[in-house]
């Protein structure tokens, strides 16, 4: 009679049991293990684990590998300043959807780990108010600077619903949004930035392409980050086509300053608002709510996110009367 033998899953030493019991406690590690030849062994475990993990061949035309895994692209995007945008789904059940970016010059490789650092910090924050920032800022998935082939990739959180840039917005509504719907949009940024200011970072790029909106609701999100840095830290890039929305003592070699994103909050509200080059709003804009917007924009009056959002929503209840669902109509 030949006896089996038996080895642990879990460390493989050898076990021994009675051969009137169906489970031994290995003597090496502690692991209780099954002696029933209805258990699915070792081997057998691995090898499908290694085919549900394996990509599918037929699909290898539309997947990429980011942080070890095989997944399937399913829509580009955006191209943003550094990298192109996709939408992606894991090769594997289950079918987890996310963000990833791929860089395109290897030359901004620093601007693109500067991104991930400034999402790692935020998503590690526990500065009062933090919780909103896992449904308004990029979540962190995993980053591969060094992949064995392709570019440096970063895989993000997917948030369905934000579709539409600032850009989207302004091209759907060449007149410009309603400003009773300017004012939950610029609430919505100044929230986000209040809190980013008191995670010890400052965005230093708040642009309109920076800034989605949430079809159909009052939802909004700021994303990037690859120019986020500590207040007095110098601003790592400039988007040249859209250097009028930049502070100028920032563009001209200033250190970063909370005041500069909100100074860029009220130039992308602007935007929104259908504000001519010079910054100048359409005559629809109440006046008050002009003057505030150029107030800030120009980097007067109040300064702190916080504090600016309370003022902004304390003029819309004299102008507008009580809060009220105004969803923006982007197709």
């Amino acid at each position: 009679m030949v006896e089996r033998v038996h080895h642990c899953p879990n460390c493989g030493a050898v076990v021994s049991a009675s051969r009137f019991t169906r489970v031994a406690t290995c003597a090496f590690c502690g692991a209780s293990v099954h002696l029933d030849d209805a258990v699915l062994s070792v081997a057998r475990f691995r090898a499908a684990h290694q085919a549900w993990r394996a990509p599918d061949p037929a699909l290898a035309a539309h997947s990429v590998v980011a942080g070890g895994e095989s997944w399937i692209r399913l829509a580009r995007i955006a191209a943003g300043e550094i990298s192109d945008v996709f939408q992606v789904q894991r090769q594997r059940r289950p079918p987890e959807r996310a963000v990833l970016k791929l860089l395109r010059d290897p030359g901004d490789a620093p601007l693109f780990a500067q991104e991930w650092r400034a999402l790692e910090q935020l998503a590690a924050s526990r500065a009062q108010g933090a919780d909103i920032l896992a449904r308004r800022v990029p979540q962190p998935i995993r980053f591969d600077p060094h992949p064995a082939a392709g570019p440096p990739a970063m895989l993000l959180g997917w948030a369905p619903g934000f579709r539409h840039t600032f850009d989207d917005v302004r091209a759907a509504l060449p007149g410009g949004v309603e400003p009773r719907a300017a004012v939950w949009m610029w609430r919505r940024i100044l929230e986000i930035l209040a809190v980013v200011h008191r995670s010890g970072l400052v965005h230093g790029a708040v642009l309109p392409q920076h800034l989605l909106v949430e079809r159909g609701e009052h939802g909004l999100r700021l994303v990037g980050f690859s120019c986020a840095a500590a207040a007095g830290e110098p601003l790592l890039a400039v988007c040249v086509p859209r250097e009028r929305f930049y502070p100028r003592d920032l563009v001209d070699g200033g250190r970063l300053r909370p005041e500069h994103d909100v100074a860029m909050s009220a130039r992308a509200i602007g935007f929104a608002l259908a504000a001519d080059d010079a910054g100048r709003l359409p005559g629809a804009v109440p006046a008050r709510l002009a003057e505030l917007v150029d107030e800030v924009a120009r980097g007067r009056g109040e300064q702190s996110a916080w504090p600016l959002r309370e003022r902004l929503g304390a003029l819309a209840g004299e102008l507008f009367g009580p809060p009220a669902f105004c969803p923006l109509a982007v197709a």
